[in-house]
């Protein structure tokens, strides 16, 4: 136990271990696992400190819970309050320890009765009572010193628990929790899951060999830190305002129709503009319903027929033809068809063409294959006209700028490692007018979004309390995005896992599995398939945080088969390469030590140095890629490769850049590539 963590546990198990009599002491967990930490600290030293005699009687109110559906002020009563305040004799002088740290945001309003039913009650814990430990969020603080003020004016020292870092870094399991342990070991057989009946029997034969998940859950819950879920499972926000005017478009299979009626006609020799039109009209349609390969077709026959002076005409066929070859993970190629757009068209308008400002179908397309190239300031530089002005020098937001487009210039500040300027802005933007009154569900989107920044920032509970927040509101989604509701669902899971509520977590994804495969609109085709990968994800890391090889390896072997779905519907290429190699590192730490582990981790850095581009601007995959590269050298090292120490000097290399930009998983990477150089 050091640093900050262990000295305010240290603190606080002196104080107890030195009182003989009821003291009331409030412990502000960071997390579930820190109060995990914590009882157990608590119950190995206190013997040693001279109260080996002592009983610990932990009260906390959600194990067992068949769902994680709000607390009822009954189960308060029955499991806290009652045990607290009528103990029977033999516990009276026990240290009582009231944990609601495992408490969600729907929680808030029972704790809040509970909190002010005791203190109607203070006068029962006299003297003769045993100590008391109040653990609870960060967040639920304040509710108890507005609730209960008379109990919270007794506190005889108040603690900020952390979590203890040096157990993490260290790779120690310490998912338990004391004299109640939370999270039992679950076996592939006791109904955490309903496995998809396709999955069953590969669970069934997958591979004994597997290696033991317990060693390489740190840096697997590491990487999670580092890499946040919209970076991954969360491109449509990104590219969004540079393709939404297509997900508008639809009724393809008919206007082929016509546009072959038209040719039958005879019609094509005659009007080859009207014709041409049509041609783009039916193209588009078709890339609006993901038929890329299709589209890059007629996209291609229609500019063989536009006429050569027509610049606009035929600027806005190779920027919609860029987009389509991007999706199919051609991106150099679509920045050919891009660039030639631009240049067609010219920057400004003129002597060349009527200027790419005021075409913004050439604008938004380059930006949008620059992104997927990972020249991110250059898809800044694109897109930025439509959202900043510059006024006296001092750039600006835009006066009604589209809320799409404010989302998405946000979340690549994050991309770039601007998390701090993210963060700041993201908390400014409540103050811009953006006709949200007529943006269904933009609070929830917005939320969403504050969330994987905060999560970032390494604020998981506010992390968790924003996506709470948006689930309480309940309000319409954008059709757009409409699997938005099943990824914030599946996030808050993530988040749990990540706090040590493995708990809490089984029982929202067993829930979410089937919304996640059903989250899908005609303007949100890939929806489905991304929620789905993103569930098969971070189930699969639950089995694994949990001592389930098998079971995590057959989810992650599913969410590489969603993710290929969506590979063939997405137009997010960049975040759903991001989320290929995540999947990948996941079940590389999976795989025993044999002859064929090296190569398959060479080809993963391979991957990742592809990903991460010439330009190295996107700071999610270089966050991979250090990754990438560690897990490179700990196979050579495990195969007693001369070469293991190149590989971890390169994880290094790349980490550094990652220092101190307000990302506490980032400095952890960078400290533990340093310490493996």
């Amino acid at each position: 136990m050091t640093g900050a963590a262990g000295g305010e546990r240290s603190r606080l198990i002196r104080a107890l271990a030195l009182s003989r009599r009821f003291h009331l002491y409030l412990a502000r967990c960071a997390s579930p696992r820190a109060a995990d930490q914590l009882v157990a600290e608590i119950a190995a030293e206190l013997p040693r400190l001279g109260r080996a005699d002592v009983r610990l009687v932990r009260l906390e109110p959600y194990s067992g819970r068949p769902s994680d559906a709000p607390l009822a002020d009954g189960e308060l009563a029955d499991r806290v309050l009652v045990p607290l305040l009528d103990a029977p004799e033999e516990l009276r002088s026990a240290i009582h320890l009231v944990d609601a740290s495992r408490a969600a945001y729907a929680d808030t309003e029972a704790w809040a009765r509970f909190l002010s039913l005791w203190n109607e009650k203070r006068n029962v814990l006299g003297p003769s009572h045993g100590e008391v430990v109040v653990m609870l969020p960060a967040a639920l603080a304040p509710v108890f010193a507005a609730v209960a003020p008379d109990v919270w004016s007794i506190r005889s020292g108040e603690y900020v628990i952390d979590e203890d870092a040096s157990e993490r870094e260290a790779g120690l399991d310490v998912r338990e929790s004391g004299p109640m342990p939370m999270a039992a070991k679950r076996r592939s057989d006791d109904g955490l899951f309903v496995l998809p009946e396709r999955l069953l029997e590969a669970h069934v034969a997958a591979p004994t060999a597997l290696a033991s998940a317990s060693g390489r859950t740190d840096d697997a819950l590491l990487l999670v830190r580092a890499v946040s879920p919209l970076a991954l499972f969360g491109g449509d926000l990104v590219v969004g305002p540079w393709v939404g005017d297509f997900l508008f478009q639809s009724g393809a299979g008919a206007l082929l129709s016509e546009l072959h009626a038209l040719e039958q006609r005879g019609l094509a020799e005659v009007a080859p503009p009207l014709r041409a039109r049509r041609m783009l009209r039916v193209a588009n349609a078709l890339l609006a319903e993901r038929r890329f390969g299709e589209a890059e077709a007629l996209y291609s026959d229609l500019l063989a027929l536009i006429e050569a002076d027509d610049a606009e005409l035929t600027a806005v066929a190779l920027s919609h033809l860029a987009i389509a070859v991007a999706a199919q993970d051609r991106a150099d190629a679509a920045a050919v068809h891009a660039n030639r757009a631009y240049w067609l068209v010219g920057a400004e308008s003129g002597r060349r063409g009527v200027g790419a400002l005021k075409l913004p179908d050439v604008r938004q397309a380059s930006a949008l294959v620059q992104w997927c190239l990972g020249h991110l300031e250059h898809a800044d530089l694109l897109d930025q006209m439509l959202v900043i002005a510059p006024k006296g020098g001092i750039y600006r937001w835009r006066p009604y700028v589209p809320f799409g487009n404010v989302l998405s210039r946000v979340l690549r500040l994050v991309e770039r490692g601007r998390v701090a300027r993210a963060l700041a802005q993201s908390r400014a933007l409540a103050s811009l007018d953006l006709h949200e009154e007529q943006i269904e569900g933009v609070h929830e989107v917005w939320r969403i979004a504050r969330a994987d920044i905060e999560f970032l920032s390494g604020n998981i509970d506010s992390s968790l309390r924003e996506l709470e927040q948006a689930a309480v509101e309940d309000a319409a989604w954008p059709a757009e995005h409409a699997s938005l509701a099943g990824r914030r669902e599946i996030a808050v899971a993530l988040i749990e896992i990540v706090r040590g509520n493995e708990d809490r977590a089984s029982k929202i994804l067993r829930r979410a599995r089937h919304a996640a495969v059903q989250s899908r609109s005609e303007l949100d085709l890939e929806g489905g398939c991304r929620a789905a990968a993103f569930h098969a994800v971070t189930s699969g890391l639950l089995a694994m945080v949990t001592g389930d090889p098998g079971g995590a390896a057959t989810w992650f072997d599913n969410a590489r088969a969603r993710i290929a779905d969506w590979g063939r519907l997405g137009l997010d290429r960049r975040s759903r390469l991001r989320a290929q190699l995540f999947v990948e590192l996941l079940r590389a730490a999976l795989q025993p030590e044999d002859d064929g582990a090296v190569a398959a981790a060479r080809d993963l850095t391979r991957q990742a140095e592809a990903l991460l581009g010439d330009t190295a601007e996107d700071h999610m995959s270089r966050a991979l890629a250090v990754a990438a590269h560690r897990e490179l050298a700990r196979r050579l090292a495990g195969a007693g490769g001369g070469d293991a120490r190149a590989a971890a000097q390169r994880a290094a290399a790349l980490a550094q850049p990652l220092g101190n930009l307000g990302v506490p998983a980032w400095d952890e990477l960078l400290r533990a590539a340093e310490r493996a150089r």
